[in-house]
């Protein structure tokens, strides 16, 4: 009598050793270490750029608040970025125009005074020595008090466009006027370029 065929699927699968199937325990335990490894470095990451990118993100700079009552100081703002002086601003402290400063009545004493800006029109950056003399140019043409007193103990100052943050929109010139040494208390411009009426 014939010996019927097993059903097909129920053929016996070859022996494994021990040995085998401990290795491919540890093949897949060691893959799943693996990935979560590489899970948690990749929050870490993300994570670190963005705690640490955030801080080396241009984020504009706050603005400083200004007294419209100045006190016996004559304080009217303390440590004001460049970017947020107006025209007509007397300074204390000043020695750059690309440091923060003072800002104090022109009745106090200060050592240098914000004279104007201009935006430059050029489409393309000029060039650095090209802007140097614009600015120069431009800030020297500022009509000024003549009952201010300006003689050789003053140095023009400017801030313009750098290469750089040209490419980033800017094209701003700050003119300055600044004491070589010593203090003055008026302002260098005349009234009516500051909207004051007498």
């Amino acid at each position: 009598m014939p010996v019927p065929p097993f059903p097909e699927g129920k053929a016996a699968l070859p022996p494994r050793s021990a040995q085998s199937q401990k290795r491919a325990w540890w093949q897949a335990t060691t893959l799943w270490a693996l990935i979560g490894a590489m899970g948690v470095l990749l929050i870490v990451l993300y994570g670190a750029d963005k705690f640490f990118g955030a801080n080396q993100a241009q984020d504009p700079t706050p603005n400083v608040s200004r007294n419209p009552n100045p006190g016996i100081d004559g304080v009217i703002a303390l440590d004001v970025p460049p970017e947020q002086l107006e025209t007509g601003d007397c300074l204390q402290g000043f020695a750059t125009a690309l440091a923060p400063v003072t800002v104090v009545t022109c009745a106090t004493s200060h050592n240098a005074q914000m004279i104007g800006s201009f935006e430059v029109t050029e489409t393309q950056f000029p060039g650095a020595d090209a802007l140097m003399r614009r600015s120069e140019d431009l800030c020297k043409a500022i009509v000024l008090d003549p009952k201010s007193g300006i003689d050789a103990s003053w140095s023009y100052h400017f801030s313009r466009p750098s290469e750089k943050t040209w490419k980033t929109g800017d094209r701003t010139v700050a003119c300055f006027l600044a004491l070589n040494e010593g203090t003055v208390q008026n302002s260098l411009l005349p009234s009516d370029a500051l909207g004051i009426t007498s």
